[in-house]
């Protein structure tokens, strides 16, 4: 009999990957017309557009072993940032850009007291791998506040940049998640696959059989009912959909055609929120700078994140800080499509563990650990790990 999975997001295919390598019959259930959940790329005349600004951190211990490097067209983005105020300043990675010390130190950026932190919260983040065991109940301001950052840098960099990493501004998040997130950066790259993110998605579902277009009705302990009233007998179900309950981040990011800047350096940019508290984005890129198939040949495609919980930017108020951010002409700068996602993050708990049992059924999606791709896999993992588990101890009387 077979294991039922409802959904093809990256915890349901992450979860049927580990059912069928271990020898059993799984089946996927998707209700929306395509795989990957909230990991999308659209093609525009050529021009590929992720649903959201996303990219894979690949010191990521469960996405390592599901997409390694040598399967994957990873392009990396350079460990930095490029941030934008009054004047443009740079901060970069000294370990992996130290061509560029002298420029970071000299954009009076942060204070000597900011130096000493950054550098003590790069020593504290070298022993951490993966998700803790346990969350703790601090948040990260009181995390920022606590190692000495002034308020002045924190504007600056963290809420620009954690800003668009948990689409909340305000980072209004646990610290353990910001502990984690920080040390994925610094042990790895964030990178891009050639095609796009849905690239993850796909590669992740080869060999699975996936039904799409597929709504489920009804739920019981070892049996599914979709529309039209179809049932589907399982020996198990894994169900990643989130409770009605749950609370979600929502983001928006605007694309635009472009030419390609003059300055090709693949980094993120920042907008200073310290000396301009009113700019209408968070981050942009360029993601055909990092991964060149994402743009027609001689083009590049802008993606601009919009600030969290505030009303819209018009574009053309995107559009001209873009012109001024990458020093192009406003007019050459074309709108492609306004991505908006309303159910981008859920609030998650930021834990390594989860219990994925529930009344019969077996749970598992990023909300019951972390809100991340890392938290999306291990779910799955760790979700269809409990039916193998449960599956073998009921056969092993039977066999005896």
């Amino acid at each position: 009999m077979t294991v039922v999975v409802i959904g093809a997001g990256l915890s349901g295919l992450s979860a049927a990957r580990t059912l069928q390598r271990s020898g059993q019959q799984v089946l996927v259930l998707e209700q929306a017309s395509e795989i990957g959940g909230r990991v999308q790329t659209l093609d525009i005349d050529g021009y590929r557009v992720d649903k959201g600004f996303q990219v894979l951190l690949t010191a990521y211990q469960e996405a390592a072993e599901v997409w390694p490097e040598h399967e994957m067209d990873l392009f990396p983005f350079a460990a930095g940032a490029v941030i934008h105020g009054q004047e443009v300043k740079q901060l970069f990675d000294p370990l992996r850009h130290p061509s560029k010390v002298w420029q970071s130190l000299g954009s009076k950026l942060f204070t000597m007291r900011d130096i000493k932190s950054l550098l003590s919260l790069r020593l504290g983040l070298q022993g951490i791998r993966g998700l803790p065991e346990d969350a703790s109940a601090e948040q990260a301001p009181e995390f920022l506040a606590r190692l000495g950052f002034s308020e002045r840098f924190t504007n600056a960099f963290f809420r620009p940049f954690l800003g668009g990493v948990f689409l909340d501004e305000s980072l209004s998040v646990p610290a353990d998640a910001v502990r984690f997130v920080l040390a994925m950066f610094a042990r790895g790259e964030a990178a891009l696959p050639a095609q796009g993110m849905s690239a993850l998605p796909a590669h992740l579902s080869q060999g699975l059989s996936i039904r799409c277009n597929c709504t489920v009705a009804d739920v019981e302990p070892r049996k599914v009912i979709v529309d039209g009233g179809e049932v589907i007998d399982a020996q198990a179900i894994i169900d990643t959909r989130p409770p009605a309950s749950t609370a979600w981040q929502s983001t928006q990011m605007m694309a635009f055609a472009s030419p390609v800047p003059q300055d090709t350096t693949p980094v993120l940019h920042l907008a200073n929120l310290h000396e301009q508290p009113d700019a209408p984005i968070l981050h942009a890129c360029a993601p055909s700078l990092v991964a060149p198939d994402y743009a027609p040949q001689g083009k590049a495609v802008l993606y601009a994140t919009l600030r969290t919980g505030r009303p819209s930017a018009p574009v053309e108020e995107v559009r001209q800080t873009l012109s001024n951010w990458f020093d192009l002409p406003k007019d050459h700068i074309e709108h492609l499509t306004t991505v908006e996602v309303r159910q981008a993050l859920p609030e998650s708990p930021c834990r390594a563990s989860q219990d994925a049992r529930d009344q019969g059924l077996y749970r598992s999606g990023d909300w019951t650990t972390h809100a991340s791709i890392e938290g999306a896999l291990r779910s799955g993992r760790i979700a269809a790990e409990a039916v193998i588990q449960d599956l073998e101890a009921k056969s092993d009387p039977e066999t005896a």
